[in-house]
């Protein structure tokens, strides 16, 4: 890191967080750039104020995590909290070992459940058109059939609404402490 200039650094950094929305973006570059300013003004040289601050690829990471789980923090759903979960995936061999393959196996169970949850109601209605249609069951028993899955289904359905609230809250509690780790462990 010893030739790298300010404006190498800046720019590296800037491609780094164009995930980033713009004022965000500039709001952490201008941070970086007084780092160098002041830098300046106490005698360092360019390379000493890179070398200070590190590995632009790592601030990078570190900005794009804590940007990830605040959007998650904010916008509840799967899509967020997904990108936050692999962005702190991204931050090492650990994280990609405890907290990718664990959310990627529960996600994968919930969706499973989810879908059964979905078949069981479809179950339901699909047994009431068959009797009408093929005389598998007399009507009545169609209908009482028909009434057991879907009630069934709904039941399954509102378990499932708490068990999935717990896991996002579960996720997003993990990431925020992994996060002021992550913070904690690179000041």
């Amino acid at each position: 890191m010893s030739s790298i200039t300010r404006e190498s650094y800046m720019k590296e950094l800037e491609s780094l967080l164009q995930k980033v929305p713009e004022p965000l973006r500039k709001e952490w570059l201008y941070d970086y750039y007084i780092h160098f300013q002041q830098a300046y003004e106490n005698g360092q040289t360019e390379q000493e104020a890179a070398a200070e601050l590190g590995d632009p690829r790592l601030i990078a990471n570190e900005l794009l995590l804590s940007y990830r789980v605040a959007q998650a923090e904010s916008k509840n759903n799967v899509g967020n909290l997904s990108r936050a979960v692999f962005a702190t995936a991204g931050m090492g061999l650990f994280n990609l070992i405890f907290v990718l393959g664990p959310y990627i196996g529960i996600a994968g169970v919930l969706f499973s459940l989810w879908g059964t949850t979905a078949a069981l109601a479809l179950a339901g209605v699909a047994t009431v058109i068959d009797s009408l249609w093929n005389g598998t069951f007399s009507i009545g028993q169609a209908v009482s059939l028909g009434i057991i899955c879907i009630s069934l289904s709904m039941l399954l359905a509102i378990g499932m609404l708490k068990l999935t609230r717990m896991f996002f809250a579960a996720t997003l509690k993990y990431l925020q402490f992994n996060t002021r780790v992550i913070r904690g462990a690179g000041k």
